[in-house]
Parts: C-alpha cells; structure tokens; sequence
C-alpha cells in the first residue's frame, strides 16, 4: 500500500511539474523582430494578349473584336499612349495588364498575314550521263 502511495504522487507530481512547464513559457513576452516581419505584397497584375480586328479606336480608347471557341466578343482597352498607323478594320494584337477591373492596353502592333505558298522552284537541266551520250568516232 505504502509503494502505491509513493507511485501516485510522483506520478502527480511528475504531471503537475509538466502543466507548470507549460503554462510558464506562454507567460513569456514574445519579442518580434521588425527585419522578420510579414510584409504584404500587392496582388499581381495579370499580363494577357489578345489578336482582334479593330471596331473603333480614340486617342485614350480602343475597341477590339475577337472570336474564341466560336464566340465573338468586344474587348474594350485604355491607351496609355495614342497609336498610330492604326485603323478601324485593321487586325492587331494587343498586349494588355488587368488592373482595377480596367484593360490598360501596353502594346498594339499590327498583325501581318502572310500567304503560305510555295515558290516553283525552277527545273534543273541534267546532263546525260557519258553511257547515254553517242560517242563519236572518227
């Protein structure tokens, strides 16, 4: 009875000693160092391009339409700079960042088509072989 005595209380005592561990370190002040704070960065801008044909176009506006999977669609852009060479009817690609719920075109260059063919390359004239040729005898 006495060894059993003796076993529970340091099997409390053990337990008691560990929950004051505990409860101690979370008293502790915690210091924070300004060099490892968090910092917040701002949300990316979302770069995307697009190829379309020209509808209407201002100094600060342009206007494109594109088809995708069947679909047509008018894509509004504001211009951080007037473009020129550029107009209604012309097929351009534009580069553009999402931003604020705004398109704000960054580049609009023309798109050449360019025909696929190929050129006929012109025959070349083969000489006989010396087996074919007459030879001639004198």
């Amino acid at each position: 009875m006495k060894r059993l005595m003796v076993l529970v209380a340091g099997i409390v005592f053990v337990f008691s000693a560990s929950v004051f561990a505990i409860d101690g370190n979370s008293r502790a002040p915690v210091k924070s160092d300004p060099s490892k704070a968090v910092t917040v960065k701002p949300p990316k801008e979302t770069k995307v391009s697009i190829t379309g044909v020209v509808k209407d176009i201002s100094d600060t506006v342009i206007s494109v339409e594109r088809t995708v999977r069947g679909k047509t669609e008018i894509m509004e852009f504001v211009l951080d700079k007037a473009v020129e060479k550029i107009k209604v009817g012309d097929k351009v690609k534009v580069n553009y960042l999402k931003k604020d719920g705004k398109n704000i075109a960054t580049r609009v260059t023309p798109v050449v088509v360019r025909k696929i063919g190929r050129k006929a390359s012109p025959l070349k004239e083969t000489k006989p072989s010396p087996a074919e040729t007459p030879s001639s005898t004198k």
